[in-house]
């Protein structure tokens, strides 16, 4: 049998967000810290940093860098006029993937898609492959779907019938990703892809629990519980909703309480949030940390509460599986595939935009905690017996062995 020892992995992004973690996560699972990895990511991706430090120790893993055309800062105009080119732009990458794959030997080439139907670099690395004959098993990861415009939609058409024609495989974070793919687009349409399910996992924990979190100077310094979210600011992730339902809360429970919103920026969101916690005067009780380089987990253990408000769809919600494995309580909305391994059995379940529900569920919080964390102890039982990283990371190394047999 023949043995995977080279894996290449194509990973764009800008922030970096869950997916950070996820491939720490994978990569430092038992089953892949025998292979030799090159992570290939554009040089402005600022996550890639945090994962060269997690990484350091790590002398199977190296990274290179290149520039990419889909992600970089443009103004109005500059983007308008690049929307009608970036089919063009995936051609000419295409060729560039091309010249930069023909140098390395890989037996496995992932990418990671964050959203599949938004032109990215990924896609141009797998037809790169297929171009220049080179003999490698090439696997989409995929944590999302969207649908693209009228015009873009043609397009990828094209692109979906193409990738079917190339990929070996497709796999999907979480049975609601796969849904997307179904609904929002053309790849699974084929007998060839019939999309594969393997969730995320999280390591066992091995951090003390403490505060792990440089706050600032706090006039009101008379709280208890420490509450908030570790997610990008991004309108979707819900902050405003949680700092609606803070200033609805009564006089009592506000004192008892102080909020950290963890995450960075992205199009000016932190300025709104910023504002409107001036606007409701509750400077004193809501802090903002930009994303912080330190272990997400030791973050989430420094909070008594966390809280997980995505308004339309969750890929897979990594930071919830990170809390369960912590030990941490969790208010979750339920979207996408979140109830997918976290239910009212392990924290509570809300829907999203309710909040008149996240104020209710964070007055419970204060009059019952205990209720709350033998639930958390509950969610950590669960999350370590099923969603474990070393079960992803065999799940990962089984299926590629499969499909590089078949």
């Amino acid at each position: 049998m023949s043995q995977i020892k080279n894996i290449a992995i194509v990973w764009e992004s800008e922030t970096g967000g869950g997916v950070n973690s996820y491939l720490k996560y994978l990569l430092q699972s038992k089953a892949f810290l025998d292979k030799q990895i090159t992570i290939f990511t554009n040089s402005s991706n600022r996550g890639a940093k945090f994962l060269i430090k997690d990484f350091k120790e790590q002398k199977n893993i190296k990274f290179i860098f290149f520039n990419s055309y889909f992600v970089k800062k443009r103004n109005f105009f500059q983007k308008l006029i690049f929307y009608f080119l970036k089919p063009i732009f995936l051609i000419f990458t295409i060729f560039r993937f091309k010249k930069i794959l023909s140098n390395f030997e890989f037996d496995v080439l992932l990418c990671t898609c964050g959203n599949y139907g938004i032109f990215r670099s990924e896609l141009a690395a797998i037809l790169a492959v297929k171009r220049s004959k080179i003999p490698v098993k090439s696997i989409v990861i995929c944590h999302a779907c969207i649908k693209p415009p009228l015009f873009m939609g043609i397009v990828f058409k094209i692109i979906d019938y193409l990738l079917t024609k190339t990929l070996t495989s497709l796999i999907t974070i979480s049975r609601a990703t796969k849904e997307t793919l179904l609904n929002n687009s053309n790849l699974l349409d084929s007998d060839r892809l019939q999309g594969h399910v393997i969730h995320c996992g999280v390591p066992k924990n091995k951090f003390l629990k403490k505060n792990y979190l440089n706050l600032k100077k706090i006039e009101d310094n008379n709280f208890t519980l420490k509450i908030g979210m570790v997610a990008r600011l991004s309108f979707d992730k819900g902050h405003e909703d949680l700092i609606r339902a803070f200033s609805k809360l009564p006089a009592g429970y506000k004192k008892k309480m102080i909020v950290i919103i963890i995450g960075e920026d992205e199009r000016g969101q932190k300025e709104k949030l910023k504002n409107l916690v001036s606007n409701l005067s509750l400077e004193s009780k809501i802090q903002f940390l930009d994303y912080i380089d330190l272990d997400s987990k030791k973050i989430i253990l420094s909070l008594d509460l966390l809280l997980s408000l995505t308004k339309e769809f969750e890929g897979f919600g990594l930071s919830i599986a990170e809390a369960m494995s912590v030990g941490t309580p969790i208010l979750a909305t339920n979207v996408g595939a979140v109830t997918e391994f976290f239910n009212n059995d392990c924290g509570r379940l809300i829907k999203s935009g309710e909040i008149d529900d996240i104020k209710n569920s964070l007055i419970d919080f204060c009059d019952n905690k205990k209720n709350w964390d033998e639930k958390a102890e509950l969610a950590k039982n669960k999350i370590e017996k099923f969603f474990n990283a070393e079960i992803m990371g065999n799940n990962y190394m089984n299926h590629f062995y499969q499909k590089l047999h078949k």
